[in-house]
């Protein structure tokens, strides 16, 4: 018997408080804010990526130039946008061996006015093994992708001077105009044939991650790449403690019960 509600306590206990979901990864922000084109915007981004990641229980690093370890990051978000903060060569392979190793990144381009930028991102999308994927500067308007219509909830997104590709590659577009171009591109755990484990992901338009119209898509994004590479643990809210103490005492009053019988 005793053992019995014991059982019957730790079940009510988890059905009850089992179901919160938490993160909590490591995250680093990769700016560029010493070389930026535009301080503005790199500020703006920088501050709402920051306080986004926070709100989903994550705890971030923000970091001027690519430090030479990502040792201890659980994502890599490389917000930098202008010509001269292209990915190198050198980048390139730290970037590629840290998607070998199951991280997760997420990789700016912008317009056609940062062609050497853009052709950066889509070199390391190529040596992922994700494709030869085409600029293409595509209509503003576009409609959201599923999953990326989720949780937080967003239909369309209309970007103000988008850059883009012509095909998702092995990935699937976040976002798509009429004729099929995309300015987003995410690539999941096993979309990636030389960086199977990690995930990848790329909007080719810097202005939508402080646009307000916007946010859920950001908010969405981050909740794509920590569900690839981090997979959500369900942990024991406080609540979870006190109905699980209450099944004790339950217990202890049956068992008193039982010794006056």
């Amino acid at each position: 018997m005793k053992s019995k509600l014991l059982a019957t306590a730790l079940g009510v206990a988890l059905a009850v408080g089992l179901s919160s979901q938490a993160f909590a990864g490591a995250i680093l922000i990769i700016n560029g804010s010493s070389g930026t084109s535009e301080p503005g915007t790199t500020s703006a981004i920088t501050t709402n990526l920051n306080n986004l990641h926070v709100a989903a229980g994550n705890t971030v690093t923000i970091a001027d130039l690519v430090p030479g370890s990502f040792a201890g990051f659980d994502q890599v978000w490389d917000v930098r946008f202008s010509n001269g903060l292209a990915i190198t060569a050198p980048q390139q392979t730290q970037y590629l061996s840290y998607l070998q190793g199951g991280g997760g990144m997420f990789v700016m381009g912008e317009n056609s006015g940062f062609a050497t930028r853009n052709n950066s991102v889509l070199a390391l999308i190529a040596a992922a093994g994700g494709g030869n994927l085409n600029f293409v500067s595509p209509l503003s308007s576009q409609t959201v992708v599923a999953p990326f219509t989720g949780p937080n909830a967003i239909a369309n997104v209309v970007y103000a001077a988008p850059g883009g590709v012509d095909s998702a590659g092995t990935g699937q577009f976040i976002t798509v105009d009429g004729n099929g171009d995309g300015t987003g591109v995410a690539f999941g755990v096993g979309d990636l044939a030389n960086a199977s484990t990690g995930a990848l992901t790329t909007i080719f338009d810097v202005n939508f991650m402080a646009i307000a119209e916007s946010q859920n898509l950001t908010r969405n994004l981050i909740n794509f790449v920590g569900e690839e590479v981090d997979p959500p643990m369900d942990i024991a809210e406080p609540g979870t403690l006190a109905v699980f103490g209450l099944g004790l005492v339950g217990l202890g009053f049956a068992r008193r019960r039982k010794t006056a019988a």
